[in-house]
C-alpha cells in the first residue's frame, strides 16, 4: 500500500510536457477561439490549475459562434484552468485579474483583427500589426524574468510583411529563435477563424511559425551575467600561472633546506660526541 501511495504521488508531480510548454509553467492564453488550444495542454498536463485562458468574446458569444466550445470550457474548468472572457490582448495588463500576475509563457496564436477587408491591403496590414504590438507591449510587462511571449503566425505572403520579430522589438522583446509550427504536435486543437458567419469554420495553415520572444532587459541582464561568470573563470587561470610560478622556486629552496638540515645534523653529532679531530 505504501509503495502504491509512493509511487503515486510521484506520478501526480511528474512534470509533463507538449512542444514548448510543460505542467510547471504559468501559462496565460490570450484570443483563444474554441479553447480547444487551452484543453489540448490541459490534457496533456492532466491539470490546467498552470493556466488562465482568455477570449476577447464574451462567454455567450464564445459559445453562440463555436459548437465544441462549451464542452471545451467545461472540461477546462474541470482540470482547474481559470477562464476569462472579454480580455483585450491590447490592454491586458490592466485587467483586474491579470494586473498583478507574472507568467512564464504568453501565448497568442493566429492573432488576427478581423476579416475588414483584403489582406494584402497595407490599411488591413497594419491594423493587423497594431494589434499585436499591443498585445506585445502588454505581454512584456507581464512575464517573470526567465518568461517567453509565443506569437504563431502564417509565414506566407501577405502574413509575413506584419513583420512580427520587428513589432517584438518595438515592445522591448528579443527574439529568441523563430520554429516551424505544427498543428499535428497539439492534439484536438482546432483553428478558428473566429469572425463573420464562418467562425467556426478552419482557415488553411499552410506554412506557419512560432516566434518566441523574451524580455530585451533579462536577455541583457543574463548577458552581463555571463560576461561577469566569464570574467570570474579567467581569474583562476591567472592565479593558476602565478601559482605555477611560485613552485617551480619551491624545488630549489627545498633542496637547499634539505642540504642545510644534513650538515646541520653532522655538525651536531660530531659535537655531541666530542669526534672532531683535536690539533694537540
Amino acid at each position: 500500500m505504501w509503495r502504491y501511495e509512493e509511487q503515486n504521488l510521484w506520478s501526480n508531480n511528474e512534470v509533463k510536457s507538449v512542444k514548448h510548454y510543460n505542467s510547471e509553467n504559468e501559462i496565460l492564453l490570450v484570443g483563444e477561439g474554441d479553447f480547444s488550444f487551452s484543453l489540448c495542454l490541459a490534457n496533456a498536463f492532466g491539470s490546467a490549475s498552470n493556466i488562465v485562458a482568455t477570449s476577447l468574446d464574451s462567454y455567450d458569444d464564445v459559445i453562440k459562434k463555436y459548437n465544441g466550445a462549451a464542452t471545451n470550457l467545461l472540461r477546462l474548468r474541470s482540470y482547474g484552468a481559470q477562464l476569462l472572457h472579454r480580455v483585450d490582448a491590447t490592454k491586458m495588463q490592466f485587467h483586474p485579474y491579470l494586473r498583478n500576475r507574472k507568467f512564464d509563457r504568453i501565448i497568442y496564436n493566429f492573432p488576427h483583427a478581423g476579416f475588414i477587408g483584403l489582406e494584402n491591403d497595407p490599411q488591413v496590414i497594419e491594423i493587423h500589426r497594431n494589434l499585436v504590438r499591443g498585445f506585445l507591449k502588454n505581454a512584456s510587462c507581464m512575464l517573470h524574468l526567465d518568461g517567453e511571449v509565443h506569437v504563431t503566425h502564417k509565414d506566407t505572403n501577405p502574413f509575413n510583411t506584419w513583420n512580427i520579430e520587428e513589432l517584438g522589438t518595438q515592445s522591448s522583446l528579443q527574439l529568441l529563435e523563430c520554429v516551424k509550427f505544427n498543428i499535428h504536435d497539439y492534439p484536438g486543437y482546432n483553428n478558428k477563424r473566429g469572425d463573420g458567419k464562418r467562425s467556426d469554420e478552419p482557415f488553411p495553415l499552410g506554412k506557419c511559425k512560432t516566434f518566441k520572444f523574451t524580455s530585451a532587459s533579462a536577455s541583457s541582464s543574463s548577458s552581463s551575467s555571463s560576461s561577469s561568470s566569464s570574467s570570474h573563470h579567467k581569474n583562476p587561470l591567472q592565479y593558476q600561472e602565478i601559482s605555477s610560478q611560485r613552485t617551480n622556486v619551491c624545488p630549489v629552496m627545498n633542496l637547499v633546506f634539505q642540504i642545510f638540515m644534513i650538515f646541520f645534523f653532522i655538525w651536531t653529532y660530531i659535537h655531541l660526541f666530542n669526534l672532531w679531530p683535536n690539533s694537540n
